[in-house]
């Protein structure tokens, strides 16, 4: 059995008002990129990386992770990226039984210990979603008016971060699934694979285990301020 890690680096610089994806902006003396897939390539649960990258920036890419990782060109929505990096594990002779974990490249600070968690939960499971509790509460809001709809109970609440992970042929199959319900009902749009995988499998339960708050996803200039004070730390 194999233990793959699918790194997603499709994601553009917009909010941070940069030229160049987010994932490819310097980190101290690394890319974002550099060092999310660091986090798994050296890690001994991880046996092999894939990492998924714009199809115009693939030679930067190819440059930043050789000896690393295997090299795909990702679509346009995540769940295409999702998909061609799970299409390059079966072109590389990955079977149902392997594992996988699908992990953000803008979440570059990784706990070795969240990747550790996630591959040995899915010891008993199918699908394992990486989740942190949420210090604010949070409210349903009519999109029409904008008015506060409910507020919700904040105890039962957490936020979603990666990585996720899944036995192969589970995730292989809801993407599966996915193409197919595209063909008859237009795009199927969905933020994380974990919510696929219960779209298609209902009859599966997705277990949790504890993120981090290092773990954070660089989406502007704040979160890079956060991220280089908090390798800083690490390495301190």
């Amino acid at each position: 059995m194999t233990t793959w890690a699918v790194i997603l680096a499709g994601g553009a610089g917009r909010r941070l008002g940069s030229t160049v994806p987010k994932q490819l902006l310097p980190l101290d003396d690394r890319t974002v990129l550099e060092h999310s897939v660091s986090a798994f390539a050296q890690h001994p649960a991880i046996d092999r990386v894939v990492v998924v990258a714009p199809v115009d920036h693939l030679d930067a890419v190819a440059a930043l992770v050789a000896g690393q990782a295997d090299l795909v060109a990702g679509g346009a929505e995540r769940t295409d990226s999702t998909r061609a990096g799970l299409d390059a594990i079966a072109t590389l002779g990955g079977s149902d039984d392997d594992l996988v974990l699908v992990h953000d490249a803008a979440r570059p600070l990784v706990p070795a210990r969240v990747v550790t968690d996630v591959v040995e939960a899915l010891g008993d499971h199918a699908a394992v979603a990486t989740v942190v509790e949420t210090a604010d509460t949070i409210v349903r809001v009519d999109p029409d008016v904008g008015d506060i709809v409910e507020v919700l109970p904040r105890h039962e609440l957490r936020r979603h971060q990666t990585p996720q992970g899944f036995r192969l042929g589970v995730l292989a199959a809801a993407h599966r699934a996915a193409r197919e319900q595209a063909r008859t009902d237009g795009v199927v749009v969905v933020t994380d694979d974990c919510s696929l995988v219960q779209r298609h499998r209902p009859d599966l339960s997705v277990a949790v285990v504890a993120g981090d708050a290092a773990n954070l996803k660089i989406t502007d200039t704040t979160d890079l301020v956060v991220a280089r004070a908090l390798l800083a730390a690490r390495e301190g």
